[in-house]
């Protein structure tokens, strides 16, 4: 299984590399709409969520726009800090011209004195998904484990974030990995079955 996921990960995540930059900034403008539409829906009348969003590295769709714009209608974003790998993530508030430290792997995190949240909403990054809500990631568990902790808590909609390059016929799933509930695109919102 793990050799099959790593082949499916070298490849989906060099598929991912041949994206020109010019067609980057333009899937990050398209999948920032289909994010914001999408975060409408799922908030509820009263109740404003706490949003998680990756910072982006290396080649992943960028979300820097998306955190700006979510901030911006004076929602409460967060992002994630690493404590180990295969274990949950924490998360700290974060605003646009917020200083970040650098954490593990070239992670990009709020510093200490910001305060700790639990997401309702988590924008997860990947290598590659399926349209049954399965993804694969860089292999250290971390979303896995952080949404296994946060669901045993309170109800919390997973959200994929890729490129459509990124799509998989089939994730080969293990017991511990979690569905996603959507996944945005620069071409489209999927609800996972």
């Amino acid at each position: 299984m793990n050799d099959l996921k790593t082949t499916m990960r070298r490849h989906a995540l060099a598929r991912r590399d041949l994206v020109t930059q010019q067609e980057a900034h333009d899937a990050a403008a398209a999948m920032c709409a289909s994010a914001l539409a999408l975060v409408e829906k799922l908030s509820t009348a009263g109740s404003a969520p706490v949003i998680s969003v990756y910072w982006p590295i290396r080649s992943e769709l960028n979300t820097r726009l998306l955190i700006e714009t979510l901030s911006e209608r004076g929602l409460k974003v967060a992002l994630p800090i690493l404590v180990a790998v295969k274990r949950p993530l924490l998360f700290r508030a974060f605003k646009p011209g917020d200083e970040l430290a650098k954490g593990p792997f070239g992670l990009s995190e709020p510093s200490s004195d910001k305060a700790a949240l639990e997401p309702d909403i988590v924008f997860a990054p990947l290598a590659a998904f399926d349209r049954k809500g399965y993804r694969l990631g860089y292999g250290g568990g971390l979303y896995d484990a952080t949404l296994n902790a946060l669901r045993a808590k309170h109800p919390v909609t997973a959200i994929g974030v890729a490129y459509a390059v990124q799509e998989a016929d089939s994730i080969p799933i293990e017991d511990h990995d979690q569905k996603l509930d959507f996944i945005v695109t620069e071409r489209e919102t999927i609800r996972c079955a």
